[in-house]
């Protein structure tokens, strides 16, 4: 009985951590995907990947041990998809330096008057100040930060506000889509395929002369 006991025990450890491994590896899956959508730049995609890979479940604190998830990934996909609350609330030093960014890049869009631009330029550098406090080897807060300074300062010396800047028609984030010239033709270019070795065999053999048979 003892013996039987044992290997109903084995057997139900090896169940679960058969389970164990195969929940994280659907995990490793959802967060492949995410990361592909990110750096594709299919951003509202990745959100939706992400918040499926983080979504809690009955082995979630022994999955997460095998498959941890970044912050940072979660980060950029609330930055390029504009939720800038969920950057706010999120103690993470890369969701911070983020959420800074936004509310940079809100200043610029809208435009403000000296006095309310500098106003928000103060609260901008905190933001970058706290990252570097929690990560003094950050170099993009840190140049962030010394830019925002400058910024407000030279405001504040010429009492200029700043105006609003809309991105113009078709240039997105990532600058203008790229395609080919107007008036390019296509047709025009040919494509050259490298030859396989039997291939090029067969052509050296093609171009040679028929070896002569001696007769008599």
């Amino acid at each position: 009985m003892k013996s039987v006991g044992g290997y109903v025990t084995l057997v139900v450890l090896l169940v679960v951590a058969g389970a164990v491994a195969w929940f994280a590896g659907k995990s490793e899956e959802r967060l492949a995907a995410a990361e592909y959508s990110l750096v594709t730049l299919r951003y509202d995609r990745a959100d939706a990947e992400l918040q499926e890979a983080t979504r809690p479940g009955l082995l979630d604190p022994v999955v997460r041990r095998l498959s941890p998830i970044r912050g940072d990934e979660t980060a950029t996909s609330a930055y390029w998809t504009g939720d800038d609350q969920r950057l706010s609330d999120s103690d993470d030093p890369a969701a911070k330096l983020l959420a800074a960014n936004a509310e940079y890049r809100a200043l610029r869009r809208a435009g403000a008057t000296f006095q309310a631009a500098v106003g928000r330029l103060d609260a901008i550098a905190k933001r970058y100040a706290d990252v570097i406090r929690l990560q003094p080897d950050n170099e993009d807060a840190a140049y962030n930060y010394e830019f925002v300074l400058r910024l407000r300062s030279t405001l504040a010396s010429s009492k200029q506000g700043l105006v609003p800047t809309e991105p113009a028609p078709g240039v997105t984030m990532h600058g203008v889509p790229g395609a080919p010239p107007a008036e390019s033709d296509a047709k025009k270019f040919k494509m050259i395929v490298p030859m396989l070795p039997d291939e090029r065999q067969e052509a050296e053999e093609a171009g040679r002369a028929a070896r002569k048979i001696r007769k008599g």
